[in-house]
């Protein structure tokens, strides 16, 4: 086993790994204490950062969370929830009985096949036909590098790894464009973040405004969340966060983005939100 009981990443800095260490010994005492046994997440094979929202939620709830299978025996804690935790865009295998563990391809193609099929509509266009502004943006995930192009383009213009969209007018009366982050765990859809942004950072992470929807009724009809749960089954997502953009022209709700590794609660909520939010999720968790 060994003095350290999770898998690090070997880029990460031999004191560093002290600390998660020395963090994660601490959070199994504080389980052991709260439970009367450590209770753990396993997360595999990745070790998620500490903004993933895994980390925020386990924490929580008091529950640790660890990357490696032996550990909570180790510990003689309980697994509570297993989770494939890989954040590449494409996984080559299936890793059966955990949560998204047969979640193998979030591309943005194969989010917008899927997405035909459940909506009768998608987002991506044919760049060598589409005539007036467009986006491009990476098939990868949690890359953020959309930009503005005109369409069409000539074969020799096509850029490998990309996807073309329509543009999407998500903006709002008060002139930020809003998109809305659905967190869904097992065919629920939890809460919703709305998130604003300026214009000259739209298609970053990078957020002016963040608050949480009363509830996900009140911004998106009943037949949307269920679309939206069908859109992740096919996905083959038990928990993850979409990217949902409505468009102000047609009224259309478009799910341009799905991440089974997200981070959160978004920064910029409000303590209050954020505790309001974590509570939504915890219960779920909890039955698990």
């Amino acid at each position: 086993m060994g003095f350290f009981s999770n898998d690090y990443p070997e880029r990460m800095p031999f004191l560093e790994r002290i600390g998660k260490e020395w963090r994660f010994r601490k959070a199994v005492k504080a389980s052991k204490r709260e439970h009367g046994q450590p209770q753990f997440v396993l997360v595999h094979p990745d070790w998620p950062s500490k903004r993933a929202s895994i980390m925020a939620y386990a924490d929580a709830l008091g529950w640790a969370v660890t990357n490696r299978k032996d550990t909570p025996a180790r510990y003689k804690g309980q697994v509570r929830i297993q989770l494939a935790f890989d954040d590449r865009t494409e996984k080559r295998e299936a890793q059966p009985g955990m949560w998204n563990g047969h979640c193998l391809d979030i591309s943005k193609s194969t989010l917008d096949r899927h997405h035909q099929a459940v909506f009768g509509y998608g987002v991506n266009v044919d760049p060598a036909a589409h005539k007036g502004p467009m986006l491009e943006k990476s098939e990868g995930n949690a890359v953020h590098d959309g930009r503005e192009i005109q369409g069409p383009l000539s074969q020799d213009q096509l850029q490998p790894g990309k996807v073309y969209q329509r543009i999407i007018d998500n903006c709002t009366e008060g002139g930020l464009f809003e998109d809305l982050r659905v967190v869904i765990i097992r065919g629920e859809v939890l809460v919703v973040y709305r998130k604003r942004k300026t214009g000259s950072v739209r298609y970053t992470n990078e957020t002016a405004e963040v608050d949480l929807a009363k509830s996900p009724k009140t911004v998106l009809s009943e037949s949307e969340i269920d679309q939206i749960v069908s859109l992740s089954a096919k996905m083959c997502a038990d928990f993850a966060e979409l990217d949902v953009l409505r468009d102000r022209q047609d009224g259309r709700m478009y799910c341009v983005d799905l991440n089974p590794t997200p981070f959160g609660p978004p920064a910029g909520l409000s303590n209050e939100q954020k505790t309001k939010a974590t509570m939504c999720i915890e219960q779920v968790f909890s039955a698990h």
